[in-house]
């Protein structure tokens, strides 16, 4: 008997882990545009989730299989991705309750005006996704996940205003007018409730979307003008 003693397990306590919730977008060369995800996630955890997705996408593109979503779907966690040409935005949907949690902001000063590009190609490409929700409300077709992706969504494209606005100072959209659009679309329910608040909404976005593609039609005529390797001076901010 003692013989067996020595072979008991100890009981121990139970550690209540609890997963990550929230989204990251990445641009179309692998690196962090934005999260909305604990600072206390692990970087490298996040960048190889978002490795994974990327290539999965690239091999369907490569194999002209139409994709545009992801579902994986583990027994504690679920990953949706929605292809942003060549980037993609990652939701993480924990089985476990959800923690209040900090926003984890990654490095938003761009070296070269290549990168300030990728940014900003994969900022429209959230706008695009911010609108196909409005759409949802229009028809009266979402979820509750739809409802919390438009939020992470919209802490996607305030977090990722602060870099355009950073790098192209006045050519880019004012922060009051998201900030005011955002106010207008608090949620898909209201605006399901309300359809009259559809439409200025969906003006307000468009006007936006358009600003977006002007500062980006900009930059790539600017990048065309450049010489390779040079350093860059966006709109003279240097």
């Amino acid at each position: 008997m003692a013989l067996l003693g020595n072979f008991q397990r100890t009981q121990k306590p139970l550690r209540l882990e609890r997963l990550p919730s929230g989204c990251f977008s990445l641009h179309r060369g692998g690196e962090l545009v934005a999260s909305t995800l604990p600072s206390s996630f692990p970087k490298a955890t996040l960048l190889e989730i978002g490795r994974v997705v990327l290539k999965i996408f690239e091999e369907a593109s490569l194999a002209q299989l139409p994709l545009d979503d992801l579902h994986i779907h583990y027994s504690g966690l679920t990953i949706l991705a929605r292809e942003l040409r060549g980037g993609a935005l990652v939701f993480l949907k924990p089985a476990t309750l959800n923690l209040s949690r900090t926003l984890a902001l990654p490095p938003m000063h761009y070296k070269t005006l290549e990168e300030f590009i990728l940014h900003l190609e994969n900022y429209v490409e959230c706008w695009k996704q911010f609108n196909g929700y409005i759409q949802l409300a229009r028809d009266k077709k979402f979820t509750r996940d739809d409802e919390n992706q438009f939020l992470e969504v919209k802490s996607i494209i305030a977090q990722g205003l602060e870099a355009i606005l950073d790098g192209a100072d006045k050519q880019a959209p004012r922060r009051e007018e998201i900030t005011a659009l955002f106010g207008s679309a608090p949620s898909l329910r209201f605006l399901c409730d309300m359809p009259d608040a559809l439409q200025g909404v969906e003006a307000q976005w468009h006007k936006i979307y358009l600003s977006l593609q002007m500062l980006l039609g900009q930059l790539k005529v600017q990048e065309s003008k450049q010489d390779k390797g040079a350093g860059w001076n966006l709109f003279g901010k240097k």
